[in-house]
């Protein structure tokens, strides 16, 4: 059984658009990320992570050098498995940073599955959703102006 975890973008005002920008994020360890991980970085734009990653690099690969025999090349092995451990929860931080939400958790079978799982509850919590009232601000916002300067009602002879 596989999770992910559900991300949406800040909403734009179409929600067919956000719907499909959804991003599903699996829980665990990340395979492209062990064997591909600066690509796998500028694959989802992940740049405050791709800088970290480098500058951690070069400095295992400074540290082996200055040790001497394979103990970079080990260093260098095991912060790639750590990375890789570890990627996807930096993928749900950038995604943050950026913005995105957290709409849910689901899990199945396959990434099918918890897309198809994760659609029909969104669509059943669509339909039985009733609008809420806006906020008193709210409402005061976007009331005509007509006899308002800022907070104060406008002098008499002005009008």
């Amino acid at each position: 059984m596989t999770i992910y975890t559900v991300m949406c973008p800040p909403p734009s005002g179409n929600q067919t658009a956000d719907a499909e920008q959804v991003a599903f994020v699996k829980e665990g360890f990340c395979w492209p990320a062990l064997f591909f991980s600066a690509f796998w970085l500028l694959w989802h734009r992940m740049w405050l992570v791709l800088a970290g990653y480098i500058v951690i690099e070069v400095l295992l690969v400074i540290a082996g050098a200055l040790i001497g025999g394979p103990i970079g090349g080990v260093l260098s092995l095991l912060f790639t498995v750590l990375f890789a451990l570890e990627a996807n929860g930096l993928r749900r931080w950038t995604l943050e940073r950026n913005g995105w939400t957290l709409a849910g958790v689901v899990s199945g079978a396959g990434l099918a599955e918890c897309e198809t799982r994760f659609f029909q509850q969104w669509v059943q919590a669509e339909a039985h959703r009733v609008p809420r009232p806006l906020p008193a601000e709210t409402r005061r916002a976007q009331a005509p102006k007509d006899d308002v300067l800022g907070l104060f009602p406008a002098p008499e002879n002005a009008r």
